[in-house]
């Protein structure tokens, strides 16, 4: 199977908290050829010590880099203004090199949608545009995130199971394994409570603007949901 290189594609993956986005995505990249650009990694960049006293202006609001990092460890999203912004910048990167792109974690609001889609439709057009939404019941979102550590260097999950609940290393790479505060079942909750409020509708105002959501249950094993995927990215990616 060929798949188009020539003009790059864009898929953007949403899903709760606990449905598989960093996994599917981690997956998807690697059997399409697809750059993964992942939310949690720029803001972990952005977080770091060193940048925490910036103020960041766009459109002429000032952004306090601190105060969004006290609002995202607590579960909150990042303002929208400020979230398109980063995204933005890096995606374009990418753009300029012909890369195709998978998306973790943005859009995230039906606002961020609407400052997205009419970027994503002029740098890639409609017909290279795939949305794919990962369904998950929300007990199994809040066990699966509970459940999970990731590793310091690359932020591998690893799920908590006979096999690796006694792991303190990395098998990948071989960095400690922690915890993540977000990953707390209260603040998992929270973090659902505002995925429905806020990222959900995303699948009505896709629909409304003509774009095919595939949606995939998140329920099944890793394998499964990765069948499932494959399946809707090789149609959508495929060139002969």
């Amino acid at each position: 199977l060929k798949y188009s290189q020539e003009k790059p594609h864009i898929v953007i993956f949403f899903g709760a908290p606990g449905s598989g986005k960093g996994t599917q995505t981690t997956l998807a990249s690697e059997a399409f050829r697809l750059s993964r650009v992942e939310m949690s990694k720029i803001l972990e960049k952005l977080f770091r010590g060193e940048n925490l006293k910036e103020i960041i202006s766009i459109n002429g609001t000032e952004y306090s880099i601190e105060e969004q990092k006290k609002k995202w460890k607590e579960g909150s999203l990042l303002e929208d203004n400020l979230a398109f912004s980063l995204v933005k910048k890096r995606i374009l990167e990418l753009a300029e090199r012909g890369e195709s792109i998978i998306l973790d974690g943005f859009p995230r609001t039906v606002p961020q949608g609407d400052m997205a889609l009419p970027f994503f439709l002029e740098t890639y057009g409609r017909e290279r545009l795939t949305v794919v939404y990962l369904d998950i019941q929300k007990e199994e979102a809040v066990r699966r995130n509970s459940a999970r550590r990731i590793c310091e260097l690359a932020r591998h999950p690893v799920l908590s199971n006979a096999e690796t609940e006694k792991l303190t290393l990395c098998p990948l790479d071989g960095s400690k394994l922690v915890r993540r505060s977000l990953d707390e079942p209260d603040v998992v909750r929270f973090r659902i409570k505002k995925f429905r409020e806020q990222t959900l509708p995303l699948v009505k105002y896709f629909q409304e603007h003509d774009m095919i959501v595939h949606t995939v249950s998140a329920n099944q094993s890793v394998s499964d949901v990765f069948e499932d995927v494959s399946r809707i990215l090789k149609k959508s990616l495929l060139l002969s």
